[in-house]
């Protein structure tokens, strides 16, 4: 045995998909750790025998000459292989996560941000004109869309989406991966699941949303990172940081999520012995109470500077308003000159409303007499947010109640500003433009 792939300890599938890739691709042996994920479990089951995993205590340190590794590099997440890194053989890294100060010096080494690590090693495959089996192609399109949220995580990017293609074109069965990535919890899971509900708080801190959730578990429950996923789908937070306490005290798990670019999950748990991608982390801890573990979870919150795009970065102003004893007619010529589709509506200098072109082409529809005031027609309950609100909660509430423009009220009750559709849909694209 010369050459082997490994991977990090407790494999997911993209780490599964990328030793089998990179296994073809130096014709190399694949090396099974000492744990892999219930997801990956559940596919080898019936998979096994199509990819031959060798055991990693099975290896003999002595004949390897070169080992490719793939989906890691921190030292501290290939504790088993040990004893090979030191007799330091040759050493080829495939990775797409940040750097840390414990990563493995390789020989060569390709870490570029992919949504998926199996996507630069599909490149090559692709580029050497290797044909892949059903079996083999339908496995490395599985880990991509592990890892990318089958295409839709904000890490995904073009290369993933041009990888996965030439899986399909190679064979890759969706239906398979399709089965494989449906969630299917454990007893174990679903009790976790519970006990972080119930010991979820959230805290607020420049006004982001973060949740921590604590549990505690006799036994280390497999797959707990499936579990703080859901937890957070559930909830309106903007991340979570799951602290789970197992086997009493002698191992505290700290697992990191985050739904928005501002809140960096992996550089949260850099600072206590972790790390991982800006909307995925974990750290273990060993040998410490939970209790603990949540007082340097909130230190880390406390000393982050979360940068979100605040309202009052993107929020109109002045104004355009409307006195509410102005006409219908009034307001369609407001509209027409300053190219608006609505306007808070002003009764002695407070907004009492808001009126809509909507509303307008709603009283022409019904034969309205334009000399109306817009009192008559205007929505009297407004929805308001204030202007260091991060733009995604503005977002959540236009989309939530289907309204089109959102007035930005300070402290007094004072009008400042608005946020309309057109803004947000604007936001949304400005990076890809």
């Amino acid at each position: 045995m010369e050459t082997i792939v490994i991977t990090h300890h407790n494999a997911d599938l993209d780490a599964l998909a990328s030793t089998i890739a990179a296994s073809r691709l130096y014709d190399g042996t694949p090396i099974r750790g000492r744990a892999v994920n219930p997801l990956v479990q559940r596919y080898l089951a019936l998979h096994k025998d199509e990819f031959p995993l060798v055991w990693y205590h099975e290896v003999d340190p002595e004949v390897v000459e070169r080992v490719i590794i793939v989906d890691v590099r921190d030292r501290r997440r290939l504790a088993e292989y040990e004893p090979i890194l030191e007799r330091d053989p040759e050493i080829i890294v495939y990775d797409h996560h940040p750097a840390s100060p414990h990563d493995v010096p390789g020989d060569q080494a390709q870490v570029e941000p992919t949504g998926a690590c199996v996507t630069l090693l599909v490149e090559h495959l692709r580029a050497a004109d290797r044909e892949l089996g059903a079996a083999e192609a339908t496995l490395m399109l599985l880990g991509l869309y592990a890892d990318t949220g089958r295409l839709s995580f904000d890490l995904t990017t073009p290369r993933d989406v041009d990888a996965a293609g030439w899986l399909l074109r190679q064979g890759a069965r969706l239906s398979v991966v399709n089965r494989y990535l449906q969630e299917e919890f454990s007893p174990e899971q679903q009790r976790l699941l519970v006990e972080l509900m119930n010991g979820c708080v959230e805290i607020s801190h420049e006004a982001v949303e973060i949740a921590i959730a604590t549990a505690r578990a006799d036994d280390f429950v497999k797959g707990s990172a499936q579990v703080v996923h859901r937890v957070m789908q559930m909830g309106a937070h903007d991340a979570i940081l799951a602290v789970i306490e197992f086997e009493k005290r002698k191992r505290v798990q700290v697992i990191g999520r985050s739904r928005v670019p501002y809140v960096n999950v992996g550089a949260l748990l850099t600072e206590i012995g972790g790390g991982g991608h800006a909307g995925a982390a974990a750290c273990t801890l060993k040998k410490v109470a939970l209790e603990d573990v949540v007082a340097q979870v909130r230190e880390v919150i406390d000393r982050a500077s979360l940068l979100p795009t605040r309202v009052s970065d993107m929020m109109s102003q002045p104004v355009q308003t409307i006195d509410h004893r102005a006409t219908l007619g009034d307001l369609a010529s407001l509209l027409t000159e300053h190219h608006i589709r609505g306007v808070p509506v002003i009764r002695d200098g407070e907004m009492a409303g808001v009126i809509s072109l909507r509303d307008l082409e709603g009283a022409w529809a019904r034969g309205d007499d334009m000399s109306l005031p817009v009192s008559s027609r205007m929505t009297h309950e407004v929805m308001t947010i204030a202007p260091d609100e991060p733009l995604e909660d503005a977002m959540t509430l236009m989309t939530t109640n289907d309204i089109g423009r959102l007035p930005v009220l300070d402290e007094s009750g004072r009008l400042i500003g608005i946020v309309s559709r057109n803004d947000l849909v604007a936001t949304l694209y400005e990076d890809a433009e």
